[in-house]
């Protein structure tokens, strides 16, 4: 059985992903495709254009045929700990052989080399972390320099880009779990990832947020995503692409609500941060100048955003360390088609994952269950998601939503 892995956002699912899908299968032809894709909240600490049961369906819909979220916990961090989540996942399902990503690069033995290096974390890339660190710089500029130094322009090159930089992040978490998975990349083809530009049918998911957050009309992205990304789209009952600044007014009550030494606590929190947000609670009008008060040289945009969504959803540094500790994840099904039910039932059947899988809250885990500590992130986080963007968080709460099965 040979079964492919994919890590994703799709947020949404257009043209970009499914060239990528299709060009992943026709290098592997697989058997199945399983995606694990992040929930209600991004990699960059924002919301996503439409919820995850959403973009759950339109993956399906599109030719993946088992959708999983990645929890909170990871899917709204870094680019390590974003990896350490979905790679384990991916491991502990049993039965995938192979991960296939996107990258600007497409060359996967330099990506490989990279990868390696970060691995072994030698005294001498340390070093040099912390020295271009301490220089006030952001911790992605620094490991850049210091890995350039080490390795030279062409072995740093593949860090500047967020495509190659999850690239060598799913290669370093293959290399320390001595995983079996077989990676494969397939270049990115058309825009880059932060793009707002488009190139023929293909577009960023960031051009596609932004032609919809300047027009406001679907329309205007159809020639950008495929006809089940659309449909699916216009079908929607909730907002669709959410502007950070609903959760403006939930994020202040927060942080008027929680004190100083609490917000320090917060898993993003560093160096003081928790002042910041207190003072920029008090001066800022809105989402736009409360981040502009809280950006500096050191902290990036998508630093700050996910501090803020970290505050939001409280997500600490104690019950993060204790979620990496204990080694906490599972496999919670968002979507399937009937040969993502076949998949299940004999992954199940031959016993072959070490996490549990879960379709319904409400019944398959004990409160006792230590995968409790992740999963009460991932809930409330889709609530506090969907109280901003619906006004109501009962509709398409976790403990009421059952995973999508079109008969495809």
């Amino acid at each position: 059985m040979k079964v492919l892995g994919i890590i994703a956002e799709y947020n949404p699912f257009h043209n970009g992903h499914l060239y990528h899908l299709q060009r992943s299968k026709e290098m592997l032809d697989p058997d199945y495709t399983i995606c694990v894709m992040s929930g209600d909240f991004t990699q960059r600490g924002e919301p996503a254009m439409a919820d995850k049961w959403l973009r759950a369906s339109m993956a399906v819909n599109n030719g993946i045929d088992l959708v999983l979220e990645l929890p909170f916990a990871f899917a709204s961090n870094n680019a390590e700990f974003f990896a350490v989540g979905a790679v384990d996942l991916l491991d502990r399902l049993g039965c995938v052989t192979h991960l296939s990503f996107g990258s600007e690069s497409g060359d996967l033995s330099l990506l490989k080399e990279t990868a390696a290096f970060l691995t072994c974390e030698t005294e001498e890339l340390k070093a040099g972390i912390k020295e271009f660190s301490d220089q006030g710089i952001s911790f992605p500029k620094a490991r850049y320099e210091a890995v350039k130094r080490c390795l030279g322009e062409n072995g740093a090159e593949v860090l500047k880009n967020s495509n190659n930089i999850l690239a060598v992040e799913y290669l370093k978490q293959l290399n320390l779990r001595k995983s079996a998975i077989e990676p494969v990349t397939v270049t990115r083809y058309g825009t880059g990832y932060h793009d707002k530009e488009t190139f023929q049918e293909i577009a960023s998911a960031t051009a596609v947020r932004h032609i919809l957050q300047q027009s406001g009309e679907l329309g205007d992205v159809s020639s950008f995503i495929p006809a089940p990304s659309l449909e699916a789209l216009q079908s929607s009952a909730g907002a669709v692409n959410p502007d950070f600044g609903r959760f403006y007014p939930l994020l202040i009550y927060r942080i008027l609500t929680t004190e100083s030494t609490v917000l320090g606590s917060v898993l993003s929190a560093t160096e003081g941060l928790e002042n910041k947000l207190k003072k920029a609670a008090v001066q800022s009008r809105d989402m736009e100048s409360f981040l502009s008060a809280v950006l500096s040289k050191r902290y990036t945009a998508t630093r700050i955003q996910r501090l803020l969504t970290h505050t939001m959803v409280h997500l600490d540094k104690q019950s993060f360390e204790k979620i990496i500790t204990d080694n906490i994840n599972y496999a919670r099904v968002l979507a399937f088609s009937r040969k993502g039910a076949a998949l299940l039932k004999r992954i199940k059947k031959e016993e072959r994952n070490t996490i549990p899988i879960l379709t319904n809250i409400n019944r398959e885990l004990e409160k006792d269950a230590k995968e409790w500590q992740l999963l009460k992130f991932d809930i409330l986080a889709s609530d506090i998601y969907h109280l901003a963007v619906c006004g109501e968080t009962y509709s398409r709460s976790d403990y009421v939503m059952k995973p999508d099965h079109p008969l495809t």
